[in-house]
Parts: C-alpha cells; structure tokens; sequence
C-alpha cells in the first residue's frame, strides 16, 4: 500500500457525521458497481415516518429514445474525442457500440467495470484505467464522472428542490477495500462537487445487513423476507453475503436491543459475478479459439457487448436444472470471423470438440446445455461457500442461525441452491430485490449512522513514540540521547487492539505525551497500523504508516513539562484522531492522506 508521510489536514470533516443531533434533510446513496450503478434517497421526514420509504430510480435512457427499465444502469463511462465527459450507463454503451457500427469509435473511450482497479492495488491520484480500445485516462477522473452523472441524474428526479448543504451522500464501498481505496473514493465524490463534509461511506454488506434489519422491524407495512423466521430478536446472529459483481463481503452480526453487533470483521474476496464472466468468456474462446475471439472482440465491440448482456441474462437463470437450455442470439459477425480462420463449418467444428451435444447451433442461436452453464458457475460459488464454511467454524461465529444473501450476483437460483444444499442447518434468505439492499441500507445509514453499535478493529492501531531507554528491553540500536537523556525510538504506543470490539463513535482512553526537548513547539503523531496484536516497534514488519499529523504548541522555553493528550475514535467506517493541546485547550482533529499524489 502507498502511503505519505506528509503532515495531515486538520479537519472537522467526519465531526459532523457524529454530531449529536445532526439531522440531513435528504439523504441520497450512490452505489457504485463493478457492473451496474444507481442512487437511492429519502427525506428526513419519510425516514422518521417508515424507514422503508426509499425511491429509487426505475427507468433510465440510452440516448436514442430508448427506455430501460431497471434500478441500475451499466457502470460504463464514455469520453469524446475531446477527452470529455459525453455519456455514463446504458447511454454510454448505446453510443459506443453505434460508432462502432459506424467504424466511428477512433479517439473516443469507453470505460466498463473499473471498479475492480482499486481492490489490492497500488493507488494514486495519477492511476489510469484502460479503456475498451486500449487508451488510458485518469482513474480519478473516470471515477469522479460516474459520480457527478448519478448526482445530477438524481437532482432531476427529486420531487422538490433541496439546498445541496441539506443533502448527506452516502457512497457505499465494499468493506474488503484498503482505506486508500476508500479514501479515492471519498477524493472522487469530491471532485465529483460534493463538499467532504457530505460524504459518508457505508460499508456494503453493513449496509445490507441494515436494510434486512429494516425490513424485519416493518413486517405488514410492504417489508418482505423470504423466510418467515425473525431474526430481529436480542441475540439473534446471522451472517450476510454480500455477492456483488466484482467482490464478495461478508460481515457476522448479532441482534442487540434493535442495533447491531459486529462479531467477526469484514471479510471476504474477488469472487463476485464477473469471474463467472471470465469464465463465459474462456469458454467462448475454447469453442471459437482464442484467435477468433480476439479478431471478433477487435472488430466487432457492438457485438460483443450485446453476447455479454446475453450471458448476464442468462447466469441469472442458471439453476440445479442441468436439462435446462441456455439460448444466445449468435451475432452473424462471429461466424463470419469463425469462418476466415477455419474450413469446417462451425456446426462441425463443435460437434468433434468436448462440446458435442452440449453446445449446438440452430440458425442464429447458439444452445448451451445446462450442466456447461454450472460449470460456468461452480468455481465462484465453491469460494464463497469455502469462505462461509470457514465464517461457520470459527468459535466467535457460534450460534448462527441465518445466511443474508444480498447484491446482485445473490438473485442466481444456482448460489441460492448451492447455500441451502451446503448449510442445510440454518435458514438461507434472500429478499426480494437483493440487488437494493445494500443502497437502501446505505440511505437508512446515513439517517443513523450510529445503527451498528459496536464494530471490530480490522487492525491494531497506535502511535509511534519515545520512552525511557531501558537495556533490559529495548534494542540498543533504537537508543537517542536527548538533552542527556535516553530514549528509545519508535516504540509502537498501542490503542486498539485488532479485533478488539469499538462502540461507535467513543473514544480511546487518552494518552498523554510531553516534548522531548524544551524549546520544542510542536509535537509529531505518527500513526500506525499493524497486523499482530501487540507490535513493539513501528519498524516491525507488520506495521504500516498511515500518515502524520502535528500538533502547534505554545513557546514556552525552558520547559517540557507541557501535555498533549491524544485518543482515537472508532466505530465509523473512518478513523478519527484527536488531540488536545493542554496548555490552550486546543482540539484538532486529523484528517489521513493514504493516497500518492
């Protein structure tokens, strides 16, 4: 992970997400997917009065007088030749595949399913994406685009005009990123025109999680679970599954007095719906070669992304069936492509592969035989439910007595089959549209923020500091003298401990640090993070730095026995640090930099 060692804002930026009291007039979600985005908002009002009150967008344009309708539109963003903003969604790919038709595409870019560049990557603000034709432009830039279009898609839809210093946005973030990926999205909602102090993000399978919660709490007023068991009550615990298009989460609630608590951190991995894609499309390139496939996705793009749009249609229908037929409009260029580089026809070029009678053609249709699509299929699920079955086994997950399938890639009958078949010993729900649990969840958070009570430290975290040089423990190679007295360099001062459970929003207990020299007139914080539980030292491997920050003091010669108390505040989905300078009674608040420039 990239990190800066320059010295950190100070900033009252996450204040007023906590503030007692604060009330959003609207609160709007953004959620951002590897393969579809939207928005979904409600008004203080309509929260106090139902919290299922919840719009969301239904039907959106290509361009050519075309209506979708759909709660999501395609995470696709298309630039024009002047590098400028031109379309986002199912208008971004209608125009894109028309100038392809055309032979029209030269110079324009067309970004689809970027959103996997941030997972377990080396981010910076001068990161590119590549585009459908090879171009590269800003990833910051692309991101901040698909933000500003569903703000301003959703300004147009608001039933009354709201001041934009009333509205909280809330952008959701799968729990498994990196802060520095979630920091760059935080850096894109804001070049995107959004005031930082807006932007909360929400955690997608908390969020989730917050919605079924919801859902259960208004049984009779249009909430509906799939299974009639309650799981709302003290000490119910459940794990959700967030099944998304580029990653999986998962997060391990319990039910306490109606608010939630985290019993095992975020979890989880790259196994979303688009590796069943990969999958669609080694098969493509087995049945057809590699050659063809290559020339055809060249060549013919429009067509390409039509047999895409197919195969999600399709995964989506994919059932334990193995009779069941799945059936693709074959575009008339593929068989043309087929046919310069091959002198069979394609019918027998199939019928003597290890397709035979799993794979036919009939005019232009290509037939997949049912046991090939979950074949398709197998891969991915077997690493979700491996990574359940461990969720499942571990002592603090004790006592489960429900599996929450939410986000897109959850609405496929065959994962559904596949977690009743493998843990047929709790109850495996799914509500109805999976797809908006997570967006939904992520306006009721923005309202109630404070709705999951207790998190777990996904790390341990502290300060790098000096102490009294002691022989018997320290390493002599980390001694200083200062002013004639030891000391010993970057001792890791501990705060929380990972896993350690963290009430929202309450602080640690303080700790106070005085100067080392006596005309010292500020004081510097290094803060860590570490993977072991008990680091002694910041230079040990598992420590990393997560920026900087100083605190002024007064210039009072002569004297170290000045204090500054430092605590930090968990709980959030973002970490907070404050100090307080003794002498003044100065507060600051430190705002982290994990992003390259």
């Amino acid at each position: 992970m990239s990190v800066v060692m320059a010295i950190l804002t100070y900033t009252v930026t996450a204040q007023r997400a906590l503030m007692a009291g604060y009330k959003p007039l609207l609160v709007v979600a953004i959620d951002m997917g590897t393969t579809y985005s939207g928005y979904a908002f409600s008004f203080q009002h309509e929260f106090l009065a139902n919290k299922l009150k919840i719009t969301t967008n239904k039907v959106w344009q290509d361009g050519y007088n075309h209506l979708h309708t759909s709660y999501k539109t395609p995470t696709s963003v298309l630039i024009d030749p002047e590098w400028q903003f031109h379309s986002f969604g199912y208008e971004a790919e209608a125009k894109y595949s028309d100038l392809t038709k055309n032979k029209g595409e030269k110079n324009w870019l067309l970004f689809r399913r970027f959103k996997m560049n941030l997972y377990r990557c080396e981010i910076s603000e001068s990161m590119e994406l590549e585009s459908l034709s090879g171009q590269r432009f800003n990833a910051l830039s692309v991101f901040a685009m698909s933000i500003r279009y569903l703000k301003e898609h959703l300004s147009q839809s608001l039933p009354q005009q709201v001041a934009d210093s009333e509205i909280q946005y809330v952008i959701t973030v799968p729990a498994i990123w990196d802060e520095d990926a979630k920091q760059f999205m935080r850096k894109a909602a804001v070049q995107a025109g959004i005031p930082s102090e807006q932007v909360t993000l929400a955690l997608e399978p908390e969020a989730a999680s917050i919605f079924c919660q919801a859902l259960l709490a208004t049984k009779g007023s249009g909430g509906d679970m799939s299974d009639p068991d309650d799981i709302s009550a003290t000490g119910s615990r459940y794990i959700v599954v967030d099944a998304g298009g580029g990653t999986v989460d998962t997060t391990v609630h319990e039910i306490v007095k109606g608010e939630l608590k985290e019993l095992h951190k975020a979890s989880g991995g790259g196994w979303g719906g688009t590796q069943v894609d990969q999958e669609f499309q080694d098969l493509l390139m087995e049945i057809f070669t590699t050659k063809v496939m290559h020339e055809f996705g060249k060549k013919y793009k429009s067509d390409q992304l039509e047999l895409e749009r197919e195969f999600e249609i399709n995964k989506r229908r994919v059932s334990h069936n193995d009779q069941q037929i799945a059936s693709f409009r074959l575009p008339a260029s593929l068989r043309e492509v087929f046919s310069l580089y091959n002198t069979c026809s394609l019918e027998e070029h199939v019928s003597n592969s290890r397709f035979a009678g799993l794979v036919r053609f009939t005019g232009d249709k290509m037939r997949i035989n049912g046991k090939v699509m979950q074949n398709l299929m197998k891969p991915t699920i077997q690493k979700i439910v491996s990574h359940v079955e461990t969720l499942m086994a571990d002592p603090k997950c004790s006592g489960i007595s429900h599996i929450l399938l939410v986000g897109g890639f959850s609405d496929s009958p065959f994962l559904q089959e596949n977690f009743r078949k493998n843990f047929p010993t709790v109850v495996v729900v799914t509500p109805l549209d999976a797809v908006l649990s997570v967006m939904k969840g992520a306006v009721i958070f923005g309202h109630h923020p404070g709705v999951i009570r207790i998190r777990l430290a996904t790390f341990t975290y502290g300060l790098d500091t000096c102490t009294e040089f002691d022989a018997r423990v320290h390493d002599r190679k980390k001694m200083v003298v200062v002013e004639g007295e030891r000391f010993c360099n970057d001792i890791f001062c501990r705060f929380v401990a990972m896993n350690e459970e963290v009430p929202f929003g309450k602080g640690t207990e303080e700790e106070v640090y005085s100067p080392m020299c006596t005309g010292q007139t500020e004081m510097e914080f290094p803060v860590f993070k570490s993977t072991e539980e008990s680091p002694m030292y910041t230079t040990d491997p598992s420590c990393t730095l997560l920026g900087t920050f100083i605190v002024p003091m007064p210039a009072l010669m002569g004297e170290r026995n000045r204090e500054v108390g430092v605590r930090f505040v968990f709980g959030g989905t973002e970490l907070m640090v404050k100090a307080e300078e003794k002498t003044t009674g100065k507060l600051v608040e430190a705002a982290f930099n994990f992003i390259t420039k």
